[in-house]
């Protein structure tokens, strides 16, 4: 019975532990009722519940440089994905460049992920006609960073509910959102949304 006891105040010792660090971390995730409104003329911003915090990801760029996620721990991001079949993205991705360049020292990422199955050099003609200069581009074609099946057989960390898809992460880690279909990223409302990212 003494061996017995000194055991069992480690193991809820250690479950007291495990459970304090989830509630610390769930109360540091951006609350969905502070989120500003953000909505197009067809789409409504996302707010996704539970919140969930951004898992590593190593995306690969169209240079053949690559990025880890969490690196970018510390600033907002906006992750975007797009294709180049996709009507809407031919509208967003130049909204997105200027959005770049307008934050390029405010800390703000912004990142188009396309998710063309074939060449890249589609995707790279694709950018160069639409005068693409400041965003970084980069590539998912087998499907590691988004998924559209119900499957999801590799695992991806993000859904695409329709093309394009924004998702917005808060300066803390926490995914907050998500917005679908081309929508103007330099109105008013949408600053309100990148603010809300930068104080998260």
């Amino acid at each position: 019975m003494t061996d017995f006891l000194p055991q069992r105040r480690v193991i809820i010792g250690g479950l007291i532990g495990t459970l304090l660090s989830r509630v610390a971390k769930a109360d540091s995730a951006p609350q969905a009722r502070s989120v500003p409104n953000f909505q197009s003329d067809q789409y409504q911003f996302t707010i996704i519940q539970p919140q969930r915090e951004l898992q590593p990801i190593r995306l690969f760029r169209i240079d053949g440089k690559t990025t880890d996620l969490s690196s970018l721990r510390g600033k907002p991001i906006l992750l975007n994905f797009w294709a180049t079949w996709c009507p809407a993205c031919r509208t967003e991705l130049p909204i997105l460049d200027r959005l770049r360049e307008e934050h390029r020292h405010t800390g703000l990422q912004v990142l188009a992920v396309s998710e063309d199955r074939g060449d890249r050099k589609i995707v790279e003609r694709f950018i160069e006609k639409l005068k693409i200069r400041n965003l970084p581009i980069y590539l998912d074609p087998n499907g590691y960073v988004a998924f559209s099946d119900a499957e999801n057989s590799r695992k991806a960390p993000f859904a695409l509910y329709g093309m394009p898809i924004s998702y917005a992460i808060a300066a803390s880690g926490w995914v907050v959102g998500y917005m679908p279909g081309a929508v103007d990223w330099t109105s008013a409302a949408a600053s309100n949304l990148i603010d809300f990212l930068h104080r998260s």
